[in-house]
């Protein structure tokens, strides 16, 4: 099993406009790639910053290697030569794409030789070679994000930070190139702190997530326990949770309690106390739409809301349904699903939820 390679404890950076980062504990481990999402000016950057010591903390530890990287006495450059990092904007010099490439190499071993293989080889997946010979000036944004990329992974670091380095991309671009890129870093198991907001791209190449607001760490965890149970309100409308409701425990019957909200009851799995107040939330994409329910045996749930469309918007490759059925409840579907129900404004719809879908806090 993998070891931590980067460990953070009561790590603080106060900014004089009294914004504080104050990270408890985080911890990344070899070969994973972790994604930390949140909002703008939530901190994302500041731990990038000080995590390659390119600005100083105020207190706390960080453990790379396990050493502390904040300790009077560390050589700094020798720790940034074992990191990798690539910001919004591509850092390149005015020299050709292939000195910018091996411009690390030079510095650092001045053996190309020896990283020959590393090179060609991501020349080769990041399609570099028609490119090799231009100026940075010559390229477009995405162009030159693939080089500063590149050259941050031909040092085969131990640790790869990377500050939202798709965000500036434009859409096309970055479909085409960001799958391509992060089957690279898992082909290499670079191990990877990932910085984001957004939460699709998160979900798709993430092992480990972590949820940041307001400089502090709200959860942590495997990417598929942070985005199906989140540990509060906060949290859960971060990582796109649509449904949100405030109910009481009014029984519980071998694991499954049943929840009043307003006068409608909702089934979930879990352990509660009767008459405890909790918030279930539901994500979009557990909720199943349905014309009618004339064989409501034949579903494998217990939740089934007779509902009013009261808004349909055009989300791209899906449609956000939202539905008044003594609740406000939240569904995507399919255009083909939306055609097939003859779904507008008013339209009468019923929807299905598994009790395992429900989560609490």
């Amino acid at each position: 099993m993998a070891g931590k390679i980067l460990e953070i404890k009561d790590l603080k950076k106060r900014f004089s406009s009294d914004f504080l980062l104050d990270i408890k504990s985080l911890s990344i481990n070899e070969n994973e790639i972790f994604t930390l999402i949140g909002p703008n000016g939530s901190g994302k950057s500041t731990l990038i910053y000080l995590i390659n010591l390119l600005m100083p903390a105020d207190s706390g530890k960080i453990f790379f290697e396990n050493e502390d990287i904040l300790a009077r006495k560390i050589d700094k450059p020798a720790v940034r030569k074992k990191m990798g990092v690539v910001f919004q904007e591509p850092l390149l010099f005015n020299t050709s794409v292939y000195n910018n490439l091996v411009m690390g190499l030079k510095l650092r071993s001045g053996n190309v030789e020896k990283y020959k293989n590393n090179l060609d080889f991501l020349i080769k997946k990041l399609r570099l070679k028609e490119l090799l010979g231009r100026s940075p000036k010559t390229l477009s944004g995405g162009e030159k994000q693939k080089v500063s990329l590149a050259r941050a992974l031909l040092l085969n670091p131990r640790i790869l930070l990377l500050d939202e380095p798709l965000a500036n991309i434009d859409q096309a671009t970055k479909d085409e190139f960001s799958e391509t890129f992060f089957k690279i870093l898992k082909e290499k198991g670079t191990t990877t702190l990932y910085i984001t907001h957004d939460r699709n791209e998160a979900m798709a190449i993430s092992d480990n997530i972590g949820v940041i607001d307001s400089g502090k760490i709200e959860q942590t965890g495997p990417r598929e326990e942070v985005f199906r149970k989140p540990i509060n309100e906060k949290v859960a409308k971060f990582v796109g949770v649509e449904t949100l409701v405030s109910g009481i425990v009014v029984n519980s019957v071998n694991g499954v309690l049943e929840i009043k909200i307003n006068d409608i009851k909702i089934f979930a799995v879990g352990k509660r106390d009767l008459n405890e107040k909790i918030t279930i939330s539901i994500r979009p994409e557990d909720v199943m739409l349905l014309s009618d329910v004339s064989e409501p045996e034949k579903l494998s749930t217990l939740n089934i809301f007779k509902g009013i469309t009261t808004e349909i918007k055009d989300m791209g490759m899906f449609k956000k349904v939202e539905i008044d059925c003594g609740f406000a409840l939240v569904a995507y579907i399919t255009e083909t699903s939306a055609k097939k129900f003859n779904l507008k404004k008013g339209s009468q719809i019923y929807a299905a939820i598994k009790a395992t879908s429900v989560h609490l806090f």
